[in-house]
């Protein structure tokens, strides 16, 4: 095994879907969102899994996301979920992917790069209900929809949006329920002009699956619960309603590389930021920032108020220290032989120190379990899949 690596629960992420599937019951169709490498997991192993499992459409939000899936055989539906750029048409067309349409020169591009290849591209027609990042204005939309479905070479599919407020929190629930009254007011007429079927529009991500099932129509894009985790807590109070069983599909894992005794009075790590109060026993682990374990080194310009408040952390943590209180750093565990153990110190670029003083018989090799925000994982890290 590598010294650094992510375990991925193919059988749990299909699982998640089954489960998923049985609460939106068989009427709607699946959009499986395996954006951002499969949310950390791997996006050609995830993709290969969910088409296998049944879902009707796989979604990415770019280009490049999509080619290694393709090139890994995937032929199932694939779908861009932001408008692709004007020298990235013609792959897209080329690649058999259902593109975004953001404006109408969106759809002309398509159009004519599908003309050139002598093929019928796909589209769906991005609509902004409020989250203004891009789509067409809704007042507009069903005029678009109308001179899209005019030209030649080109195939509308459905038409989608997509919520700012669905994971929020019960006050948010109005400007949910609005752009959802929206769009859901132009499914017929934008039917009518592109005439098309209805029947593939959609709306609703992983909260609103949850939280507002009126709002799951006929088509609905899971994907931050496919992986096992809830995008809220209100989100979560609604999976438990519904008796949503969800598995944890993803563990980054790491491994001992050194043990180590320092002094009371020693310091470890850059800057010297923790400093042994007593005999210690360290062990060095092989994960750091560069693999996604914290966001250090910051390479934002901090605001006053958030340098101010890092100042008093960080003095607090020294009081800790000096008093033998535990202080934040206790608050940052990893897990080894089955017991938590304390990072300590600063975390490097590819290493970080945890005090074992107290867990027995800890050896060069051991495995350490790590929490890491998955979408942050390097996508350079190992990704080995268990599977029945």
């Amino acid at each position: 095994m590598p010294s650094c690596w992510i375990e991925v629960d193919l059988n749990a992420i299909e699982n998640n879907y089954r489960a998923v599937r049985g609460i939106c019951g068989d009427g709607v169709a699946i959009v499986a969102i395996i954006k951002a490498n499969a949310y950390g997991h791997g996006a050609v192993e995830v993709a290969k899994t969910l088409s296998n499992a049944g879902a009707q459409y796989l979604a990415v939000t770019r280009l490049e996301e999509a080619l290694p899936i393709r090139e890994a055989g995937v032929l199932a539906p694939l779908m861009l979920l932001a408008p692709a750029l004007p020298d990235e048409v013609p792959e897209a067309v080329a690649q058999g992917l259902t593109a975004c349409i953001s404006c109408f020169e969106d759809a002309e591009r398509l159009s004519q790069a599908a003309a050139t290849q002598n093929k019928r591209a796909r589209a769906q027609l991005k609509i902004d209900t409020g989250m203004n990042r891009f789509g067409v204005a809704s007042d507009q939309a069903i005029e678009v929809a109308r001179k899209i479905a005019a030209l030649p070479n080109l195939k509308l599919e459905a038409a989608f949006t997509h919520f700012a407020f669905a994971a929020g929190t019960a006050r948010d629930t109005p400007k949910v329920q609005q752009p959802f009254a929206i769009f859901q007011s132009l499914i017929a007429p934008i039917s009518q002009a592109a005439r098309i079927s209805s029947d593939g529009f959609h709306c609703a991500n992983s909260a609103a699956i949850l939280r507002f099932p009126e709002m799951r129509l006929k088509c609905a894009r899971a994907g931050t619960i496919l992986y096992g985790q809830m995008p809220s807590s209100l989100a979560g109070e609604a999976g438990r309603q519904l008796n949503l069983k969800l598995e944890n599909t993803f563990q980054a894992k790491a491994r001992v590389l050194a043990i180590k005794m320092v002094q009371a009075g020693q310091s470890v790590g850059y800057g010297g930021e923790w400093t042994a109060s007593r005999p210690t026993q360290i062990a060095t682990i092989g994960i750091g920032f560069a693999d996604g374990f914290t966001q250090e080194p910051q390479t934002r310009r901090e605001s006053p108020a958030a340098a101010l408040k890092k100042t008093a952390r960080q003095a607090a943590l020294q009081l800790a220290q000096l008093t033998g209180l535990k202080g934040d750093s206790a608050h940052r565990t990893v897990q080894i032989r089955n017991q938590k153990a304390t990072i300590i110190g600063r975390i490097a670029m590819q290493s970080c120190a945890v005090d074992v003083t107290k867990i027995e018989e800890v050896q060069v090799g051991d495995e350490v379990l790590v929490s890491l925000r998955r979408t942050s994982a390097g996508a350079h890290l190992p990704r080995v899949y268990k599977r029945a």
